[in-house]
């Protein structure tokens, strides 16, 4: 006879939550200083770019967890965003400051609002629960870059050990 535990579903993503900013985090400090805001080839978005669109996704998701309405930037001001981020030390505190967010979003809503539907700026109907997901993969995502801009660079060690 087996026995099933419960299943803490908040307690889950928050560890989830830390384990990939931890991730992003360290991955994101082995780019050299001066590499943050460069495009490599030319034509690749800045580690701090991809960054910024993470804090600012983070940031809407969170309103999102606390039940408010998401009012998307216009072009201009994502592109004032973004470039208010320009160094590391901004990007990065920036970055862990909007998952706190996500964090205490999560740890205040109720299991009814997670799953409750919201429509994206961009149309899409999903419950907070999966827009907060897609936010996790899309830092998971963006990690991911982080890891090959460090391979263009001379730097193939994996540095989550």
């Amino acid at each position: 006879m087996s026995t099933a535990t419960a299943f803490d579903l908040k307690s889950a993503l928050l560890s989830q939550l830390t384990q990939i900013t931890d991730a992003y985090v360290s991955d994101l400090g082995f780019i050299p200083a001066d590499k943050m805001t460069v495009s490599p080839m030319g034509k690749a978005r800045t580690p701090v770019d991809f960054t910024a669109e993470c804090a600012g996704f983070n940031f809407m998701v969170a309103k999102t967890l606390a039940g408010e309405a998401i009012q998307p930037r216009s072009d201009e001001e994502r592109q004032a965003y973004y470039a208010s981020l320009d160094t590391y030390d901004k990007a990065v505190v920036e970055f862990k400051k909007s998952v706190e967010a996500l964090k205490t979003g999560l740890e205040g809503a109720t299991e009814e609002h997670l799953f409750s539907e919201t429509t994206t700026p961009w149309g899409m109907t999903v419950t907070v629960y999966r827009l907060l997901t897609m936010a996790m993969g899309h830092m998971m995502y963006h990690d991911g870059q982080i890891n090959y801009i460090q391979s263009l660079y001379g730097d193939d060690q994996n540095h989550w050990g």
